[in-house]
């Protein structure tokens, strides 16, 4: 399978085009606004993405801004793409909207690190390891089976194209997570998990001490035509999502993220191998 794009995703890069195409016109929202008839928050919803763009208006707008030919294909067919809804659409009520855009993400990212420094990240979890987790949570015990369900069907985004690499503290691996069978499956699905030809498990022993940002788990992504490169945080009480494009004074960047990432995996981590764990 290649690597697919969700609706979220298409969405968000057909509302960057939209708005960069009206920059380079140099029209603001107002006049755009005007022109049609239309609210001023109606273009502003369009360029935020907050709400998928219908075809013929995503049409006129490109009319408008004088975007032709293979363009103008690319962003139509965008339009249609992001009208479509999403495989997750029936878990909403367990999905907070942060980490609705990270599946987004996930989906459609072609390169996806991700660090681990408490659980095993959710791609590479067996069900018994997810269920335990989610009950040692204090997830009620209806809502256990729905999330672990939603996190074996992420788990076929790993039978695409895309690339996944996962580093690991050393922590995750030794923290019991339900029995000690549970604890042995999972060691065994990490083992096999390497043994495909585009995902990359290391951990990071405890004797390297301190290293780069290891602080809190996280998760990079980047994507096919390079448009941003997005970085999540998972925090004890929120999640955040960072983007490239859109730096925050004082915070570190996404790219200071991949930064770490890197020299961790080619300096400090080791490859997860059976006779390590089982």
């Amino acid at each position: 399978m290649t690597v697919t794009e969700n609706p979220m995703y298409s969405r968000q890069r057909l509302a960057q085009r939209l708005r960069k195409g009206r920059e380079d016109s140099g029209l603001t929202q107002q006049q755009v606004a005007e022109s049609f008839g239309w609210s001023p928050s109606k273009v502003i919803r369009i360029e935020s993405g907050s709400k998928p763009v219908n075809v013929p208006d995503a049409m006129v707008l490109m009319t408008k801004y004088g975007i032709t030919g293979e363009e103008a294909e690319r962003l139509t067919e965008l339009a249609r793409a992001a009208r479509q809804p999403s495989w997750y659409a029936g878990y909403k009520e367990i999905l907070s909207p942060e980490f609705e855009a990270y599946l987004a993400y996930e989906e459609s990212a072609s390169i996806v690190r991700d660090f681990a420094r408490n659980v095993i990240p959710g791609l590479l979890q067996t069900e018994e390891y997810s269920a335990a987790l989610f009950a040692a949570f204090g997830t009620a015990a209806d809502a256990v089976e729905k999330r672990v369900e939603l996190r074996m069907r992420r788990q076929k985004v790993l039978d695409t194209s895309a690339e996944f690499f996962y580093i690991l503290d050393e922590s995750t691996l030794r923290r019991q997570v339900g029995s000690e069978t549970v604890m042995r499956h999972q060691y065994e699905a990490l083992v096999a998990a390497n043994e495909r030809p585009n995902v990359k498990v290391l951990y990071v022993p405890f004797t390297v001490g301190l290293y780069p940002l290891f602080r809190s788990p996280y998760t990079i992504f980047e994507f096919p035509d390079n448009d941003d490169l997005v970085t999540y945080l998972e925090k004890p009480e929120t999640e955040e999502l960072l983007s490239e494009k859109t730096p925050r004074s004082g915070r570190q960047s996404p790219s200071d993220y991949l930064d770490a990432f890197w020299k961790v995996e080619h300096s400090l981590a080791l490859e997860i191998t059976q006779g390590d764990w089982l």
